[in-house]
């Protein structure tokens, strides 16, 4: 799974320690609330889903890969089962 890292920082610059909640508007916006340990503020950041939508990496583009890959496990999969006894269906 590949994913994008999202930067949260504070008005100040400061970035979160941790995060206490996330959550969904009925406006269809994500937000991060987390409190600012520098400003000592409560601070909340939305973003439009859509804005996550655009943010997201592009998928894997090396489907073939994915597939051999795939085999490659099956097969491994398949003699390891062998190795213990177990018959495999072909």
């Amino acid at each position: 799974m590949s994913y994008r890292h999202l930067r949260l920082a504070c008005e100040c610059g400061e970035v979160p320690d941790r995060i206490l909640e996330v959550g969904f508007t009925a406006d269809h916006e994500m937000v991060i609330h987390f409190w600012c340990a520098h400003c000592r503020r409560s601070v909340y950041l939305s973003k439009s889903l859509s804005e996550c939508w655009r943010d997201c990496p592009e998928p894997e583009a090396v489907p073939q890969l994915r597939a051999a890959h795939a085999a490659e496990t099956s097969a491994a999969d398949a003699k390891f089962l062998q190795s213990l006894g177990i018959r495999c269906p072909e």
